[in-house]
C-alpha cells in the first residue's frame, strides 16, 4: 500500500482534527463549495504562506485550470489526479493529489491530500522542471508554460520583452498580462483552435507591463502537464522591426522617392475605389486635375538639378495645402503631378481650386544664393462619370484636357466634363 493510500484511508476513517490536519506530513487543502478555505503547514509553506493563511480561493487558482472533480458530489467519496500547485513566488510545483470526502474539525468537506509529483525521467524526461527550464531558456523567442491560463513557467527572454520580473508573472493569468482591451477575442480562437488542432500560430499585439503594444507572431501548442493534455506551450517574437521594414518597402512602392506625394499607382488605386463610389451613389462627384509645370526644363537647364528639385519639392508642398486631408496629391515623374480632389462640386468650383491651383504654384520659390525660380502649371481637369471604363481613361482625358491648355497658351486650364469631351465642344471650358 503506497502512502497515499494510507493517509486516504486515514483521512476517511472519522474525519480528522483540525491539529491533525495541520500537521499531515504531506501538502493538504480543505475545500467548500468550489474554493480552497484552508491549506495546512505544508502547503502554506510550498505556497510561500509560510507565516499566514490565505483567504478562500477558487480552485483553479490554487491547483491550476483543468483540475476536475476536486469538490466531490455526494455520490462520489475519492478520486486522484495529477495537478499543478501554483505557488506565491517562483514556478508552479507538479503534484499527485487525492481528494475525498470527510469531515475537518467536525465539518463536512473535500480534503485534497497532494504530494510533489515524481516520475521516472526515462520515462518522461519533461517531467523534469530543470530540463524544462534549460529547454526554455535555449529557445531564441520569449517562452512560457501555462496550466489552463496561469502561468508556470518562463524564460528570460519572455522577462525582458514585456518587461516583468518572475514574481509578477507566475501564478497569474496570460490575458491579464499580455492581451490588450481591443483583442480579447483572441483567447477565445486560441483556445478553440488548440481544442480542435493542438496549435496555432498568427501575427498579433500583446501588451508589456507599462501599457506599451508590441508586434509579435505568436505560436502556442497543447502540452501534457500533470497527467493531462491541460497545459500550453507558447512562444512570442518580436516583429517590430520586421513591420517597420515591410511599411517602409510597402510606402516606397506606392510613393514617389523624391517628395513623397503618392505615385501614380497609389493614385489609380484611389481613383478607382472614388469611381466605384460614384457608380453607387452619383451625388459623390469627384475630379482629376493634371497638372504640367510651365518652365520647369528651364530651372533645370540654366540652374542644375539639385535647384530642379528644389523647386519640386517647394511646388509639392504648396499642392498639399491647397486640398483637404482626404483629398490625394501624387507626382508621376518629372514634373507632371495629379491632384484626387473629392467632393468638387459645380463647374465654377472646379475652376476656382484651379485658379488658387495656379496662383501658388506660380509665386516665385526662392533658392540658396538668393536666386529665384518662377514656373507655372497648365492643368486640365476630368470631371468623373460614371461612364468612364476605369480611372485610367479618366486619367487619360485629364493628361489630353492639360496638353490643350498648354496649346492654349500655357498658364492655363481645360475642362473636360464627360468621357472624351475635348477638342473644343460645347461642355468644354477654358481659361488662358
Amino acid at each position: 500500500m503506497s502512502e497515499m493510500d494510507r493517509l486516504e484511508l486515514g483521512g476517511a476513517a472519522g474525519g480528522l482534527s483540525a491539529e491533525a490536519f495541520e500537521n499531515l506530513p504531506c501538502m493538504a487543502l480543505i475545500v467548500r463549495g468550489g474554493l480552497v478555505v484552508a491549506r495546512n503547514m505544508l502547503a502554506r509553506m510550498m505556497t510561500g504562506l509560510a507565516g499566514e493563511e490565505a483567504s478562500p480561493r477558487p480552485v483553479s487558482e490554487v491547483l491550476g485550470e483543468g483540475c476536475v472533480g476536486v469538490d466531490l458530489q455526494p455520490d462520489r467519496h475519492r478520486v486522484r489526479f495529477d495537478g499543478v500547485l501554483l505557488r506565491r513566488h517562483g514556478k508552479g510545483l507538479r503534484v499527485s493529489a487525492a481528494a475525498q470526502q470527510t469531515q475537518v474539525a467536525g465539518q463536512a468537506c473535500t480534503l485534497v491530500l497532494m504530494m510533489e509529483h515524481t516520475r521516472e525521467a526515462a520515462a518522461e524526461p519533461e517531467a523534469d522542471g530543470s530540463f524544462l527550464e534549460d529547454l526554455m531558456e535555449a529557445i531564441p523567442r520569449a517562452t512560457v508554460v501555462a496550466h489552463g491560463n496561469r502561468v508556470l513557467h518562463v524564460n528570460a527572454e519572455f522577462l525582458q520583452m514585456f518587461d516583468y520580473t518572475s514574481s509578477e508573472v507566475v501564478g497569474r493569468g496570460l490575458d491579464e498580462l499580455l492581451l490588450p482591451d481591443g483583442r480579447l477575442h483572441e483567447e477565445e480562437m486560441i483556445a478553440h483552435q488548440l481544442e480542435r488542432i493542438g496549435q496555432v500560430s498568427f501575427e498579433t499585439q500583446r501588451r508589456t507591463r507599462r501599457g506599451r503594444l508590441i508586434d509579435v507572431h505568436l505560436m502556442a501548442s497543447r502540452l501534457r502537464l500533470g497527467g493531462e493534455v491541460n497545459g500550453v506551450f507558447m512562444t512570442f517574437l518580436d516583429i517590430g522591426r520586421q513591420k517597420q521594414e515591410e511599411e517602409r518597402l510597402r510606402h516606397r512602392a506606392m510613393h514617389d522617392g523624391l517628395t513623397g506625394l503618392a505615385n501614380r499607382g497609389l493614385f489609380l488605386n484611389r481613383a478607382e475605389l472614388m469611381l466605384s463610389r460614384l457608380r453607387r451613389r452619383p451625388n459623390r462627384s469627384f475630379a482629376i486635375f493634371f497638372l504640367d509645370l510651365d518652365g520647369f526644363k528651364q530651372v533645370n537647364d540654366e540652374l542644375g538639378h539639385a535647384a530642379g528639385d528644389a523647386v519640386l519639392l517647394e511646388i509639392s508642398d504648396r499642392l498639399r495645402q491647397c486640398v483637404r486631408p482626404q483629398d490625394t496629391v501624387a507626382r508621376f515623374g518629372g514634373d507632371e503631378f495629379a491632384l484626387l480632389v473629392d467632393e468638387t462640386g459645380a463647374e465654377d468650383q472646379m475652376e476656382n481650386v484651379a485658379i488658387r491651383l495656379q496662383e501658388e504654384v506660380s509665386r516665385g520659390v526662392r533658392l540658396e544664393g538668393a536666386s529665384e525660380a518662377r514656373v507655372s502649371a497648365s492643368i486640365g481637369i476630368a470631371l468623373a462619370h460614371d461612364s468612364y471604363a476605369d480611372a485610367a481613361a479618366m486619367l487619360r482625358d485629364a493628361d489630353l484636357a492639360m496638353y490643350q491648355a498648354k496649346h492654349a497658351g500655357k498658364g492655363g486650364f481645360h475642362l473636360c466634363d464627360r468621357p472624351g469631351m475635348l477638342n473644343g465642344k460645347s461642355s468644354d471650358r477654358s481659361r488662358v
